[in-house]
């Protein structure tokens, strides 16, 4: 359950709304700024529930608590960005798979109680719906980079703007944890 809870935490952040009325630019600043944050909060969590040599049926529920938590933070902040149209699709694919990621954590904290070890949790169907949802995400990683080339090769909706493909695909690459992210 350790590992399975460690790659859904590093599988992090993003998710509903659409609208129009930021720019790209604005839209990327704000979403970076979330990443960020998110990412830290969650690094941290991560590195504190690593330092425990044999976690606790409780200790790996608080974890997941944890996750839960910055979790719906980050929804909360990624659901009051209003991303230009050009944007739009992506950012739902984004809500879809992270709302899916929140709902598959919260559900295994509810089953919590209903569990006498990490073993027995791990036969649940909240932990076999959190596993897949952590997987899913490497498909969902695929379809918004697919849909960010596609934008780029339009090349209108960044004609203003051409360094602002890379900075989204790398703040998406970043907020799912889709492999290493480059910097510069």
């Amino acid at each position: 359950m350790r590992r399975t809870l460690v790659a859904g935490v590093i599988l992090a952040i993003a998710v509903a709304a659409c609208g129009g009325s930021m720019t790209t630019a604005a839209y990327v600043e704000s979403l970076n700024a979330l990443v960020a944050s998110g990412r830290s909060d969650l690094e941290a969590a991560v590195v504190a529930h690593g330092q425990i040599a044999e976690p606790t049926l409780a200790e790996s529920f608080a974890f997941v608590e944890r996750e839960v938590a910055i979790r719906q933070e980050f929804l909360a902040g990624f659901e009051a960005l209003d991303p230009p149209n050009s944007i739009a699709e992506v950012h739902r694919v984004l809500a879809d798979a992270m709302a899916r990621l929140l709902a598959a954590a919260e559900g295994l904290v509810a089953g919590a109680g209903t569990v006498a070890s990490l073993e027995e949790a791990e036969q649940t169907p909240e932990f076999a719906e959190y596993r897949a949802a952590n997987a899913d995400g490497s498909s969902v990683c695929l379809e918004v980079q697919a849909k960010l080339d596609d934008l780029v090769a339009g090349g209108e909706a960044f004609a203003d703007a051409p360094w602002i493909p890379n900075e989204l695909s790398l703040a998406v690459r970043a907020a799912l944890g889709c492999g290493e992210v480059a910097t510069g």
